[in-house]
């Protein structure tokens, strides 16, 4: 589905004639009809409008479903609440008579116990006996429990935001892999899901997340260890790159949609056309630090 069609899908389903679209972006009817038979692309901010307006991301209006679903974060679901109890038995039994229900599971002799309820699951963790577990590390009394598709996609994206200390991916055992996140508290959010570990020593591991590239939050480039920006007082940027970001300071004053134009020539190949690039671009942007703002609707 070309962009013209998700552009008139949406009008369509809005209730929308051309010329009422037109009206509430300020545009000629003309234009909306050219932009619907891809003849034409909306400028940028038309395109913010429009994303508003219909109550969709960007993304939704540039990009194939297939393409815009890998933009956006995975779904996180609860599983899981664990209670560390200290008096184990005292615990299960409080429970038991707070939910007005006997234990649902009992595992691992008198490690944990489980109960099901409102379709979610309580487990009470017994504390003398997680040195055998794998719940050894952190000074927390519950732990919530989340499962995602793709554990590994997760833990960079988490890794990214830095909003919290993080453990490595460990393995329980095959089939279950997991890592935890700290909140401010020190409380733990166990993150498990999809996982295929790499055969390579814990050595190769660290080397490779050193050398891990990220995007520049202005212009979208990848960036090596040589790539980044620098502050005021000489440190490295981890945010932007040394060509946008150089001495502290963006080097230019430009607009996003200046930025796209620039950035165009060096992401154009042999099988990417310039409309390509365009449409690459106008996407990414506005999910970036430097435009987010700017190009989200809010």
């Amino acid at each position: 589905m070309s962009i013209g069609t998700r552009i008139q899908q949406l009008r369509i389903n809005n209730g929308l004639t051309q010329e009422q679209l037109a009206e509430k972006l300020a545009v000629s009817r003309q234009s909306v009809s050219k932009w619907e038979m891809d003849q034409s692309l909306p400028e940028i901010d038309k395109v913010i409008q429009m994303s508003r307006l219909f109550s969709v991301g960007t993304d939704g209006i540039l990009l194939e479903p297939e393409e815009a679903g890998k933009l956006r974060p995975q779904e996180l679901h609860l599983g899981s609440v664990y209670l560390i109890a200290r008096d184990f038995e005292a615990s299960v039994s409080f429970y038991e008579q707070l939910l007005s229900m006997g234990v649902s599971t009992r595992n691992c002799g008198n490690k944990f116990a489980e109960f099901f309820f409102d379709n979610k699951c309580l487990s009470v963790m017994n504390e003398e006996n997680l040195p055998g577990h794998h719940y050894g590390d952190g000074d927390y009394k519950f732990v919530l429990n989340f499962w995602v598709e793709d554990l590994r996609r997760e833990y960079q994206r988490l890794q990214g935001l830095k909003i919290g200390r993080m453990t490595e991916i460990k393995k329980v055992h095959e089939g279950y892999y997991y890592f935890h996140i700290f909140d401010p508290d020190n409380n733990v959010c166990e993150i498990t899901g999809g996982y295929t570990a790499n055969a390579v020593s814990e050595t190769e591991t660290q080397d490779r997340r050193s050398d891990m590239k990220t995007i520049c939050q202005s212009c979208g480039m990848e960036m090596g260890a040589n790539d980044y920006g620098k502050n005021a007082d000489g440190s490295r940027n981890s945010d932007y790159c040394k060509y946008c970001f150089p001495n502290g300071n963006f080097g230019k004053d430009e607009t996003m949609e200046e930025m796209i134009e620039s950035c165009i020539p060096f992401r154009i190949g042999q099988d990417r056309t310039p409309e390509d690039a365009r449409k690459e671009m106008l996407a990414l942007l506005p999910t970036l630090k430097r435009w987010k703002n700017q190009g989200r609707p809010q």
